[in-house]
């Protein structure tokens, strides 16, 4: 399987304070802090983990919306590999035509003084990639591929609702056929209705039009319906990442146990049993030494406390951050088949 993206070793740093006007930073946030992993074209990659955990940043830090401190994002465009974090700004302009991103908020990420067809229009007039009657129909062919009729292209965005809007997001990020998508909980503030038919929509596309995803979400019902394989992160970093199957059935680390606990059962009659974290997230400006879960870890040891683990690969393909993984049996959001459990135990 080629790779289509491969992060290593990135940071993303977030200043806070100043001694002085123009003084140093006091401290920092360290909101991504070491993060390698590979994205698989075609594929699409679910990112979770509980608010502040720096899923957000690590999405807009691997396209450079915001400027990572440092690291590598590899981007494999055919025979040739492009160093995203390098490149000038004229040239990641130009790279923003393989990598597009939906925002969250389907809200405020639209221009309200723009008409729907210029929104869908404006990355293609930016990037003098077609004008006149060629605008005009690939514009009219990306919104009836994500649902907008015609008749709406005049229309403001102040004329429609959340799920359309969105639509509209979805429509502007796809209009230059890029080759990766962040998807940055593009349904979180939809209706639930809603989200299964955004939902719905995205798994067409991306047969559609090969795409490949970074699915940054909260909701992990929602992860394990779309995603081939996720990556859980803990206070800036990844603590386990695996086949979507494989980390539901059988989660290896602790904070991945206590996420799929909470998962709530189709059965009204199952009595809900989440795995309750003791203690607050702690401060990303000042992590905790060795593993940073260790402090409301109910499995912690004194080597959690003094030795960072390394994000290592104990299986095909299942990599996870914790020292003890080997030896814990934890519990997943669902009872394992019978064929599953034969192949991983």
């Amino acid at each position: 399987m080629a790779p289509l993206l491969e992060i290593k070793d990135l940071k993303l740093y977030y200043p806070v304070g100043r001694s002085g006007l123009l003084g140093k930073p006091i401290t920092t946030v360290k909101a991504v802090d070491g993060v390698s992993f590979t994205i698989i074209r075609g594929e699409s990659m679910g990112l979770v983990g509980e608010s502040g955990s720096g899923k957000t940043s690590l999405g807009r830090a691997i396209l450079r919306v915001v400027e990572p401190t440092s690291g590598k994002v590899l981007l494999h465009l055919g025979k040739k590999i492009i160093d995203i974090t390098s490149i000038n700004h004229d040239n990641l302009r130009r790279m923003w035509k393989h990598m597009q991103m939906i925002f969250q908020d389907p809200y405020s990420s639209l221009n309200p003084r723009m008409t729907v067809r210029d929104i869908i229009a404006e990355p293609m007039v930016a990037n003098h990639i077609a004008k006149g009657s060629d605008l005009k129909d690939r514009v009219v062919d990306m919104a009836r591929r994500c649902g907008l009729d015609v008749e709406q292209l005049s229309r403001y965005p102040h004329a429609f609702s959340g799920g359309q809007r969105q639509r509209i997001g979805i429509a502007r990020a796809l209009v230059l056929h890029p080759d990766f998508l962040v998807c940055d909980e593009p349904i979180s503030s939809l209706d639930v209705s809603i989200q299964a038919q955004i939902m719905n929509l995205l798994k067409d596309l991306q047969q559609q039009l090969n795409l490949t995803y970074l699915f940054i979400a909260h909701n992990l019902s929602v992860v394990a319906y779309a995603c081939d394989r996720v990556a859980v992160m803990y206070l800036g970093q990844l603590v386990e990442v695996a086949p979507t199957e494989i980390l539901y059935y059988k989660p290896k680390h602790p904070y991945t146990e206590s996420l799929m606990s909470a998962i709530p059962a189709p059965d009204p009659d199952n009595v809900m049993e989440p795995i309750l974290i003791s203690g607050e997230r702690p401060n990303p400006a000042n992590p905790p030494s060795g593993c940073r879960f260790h402090t409301r870890c109910q499995y912690v040891d004194t080597k959690c406390e003094t030795q960072v683990p390394e994000l290592i690969e104990y299986d095909s393909d299942h990599f996870i951050a914790c020292h003890y993984a080997e030896e814990l049996q934890l519990k997943g959001a669902l009872e394992q088949p019978a064929a599953v459990k034969k192949e991983h135990t």
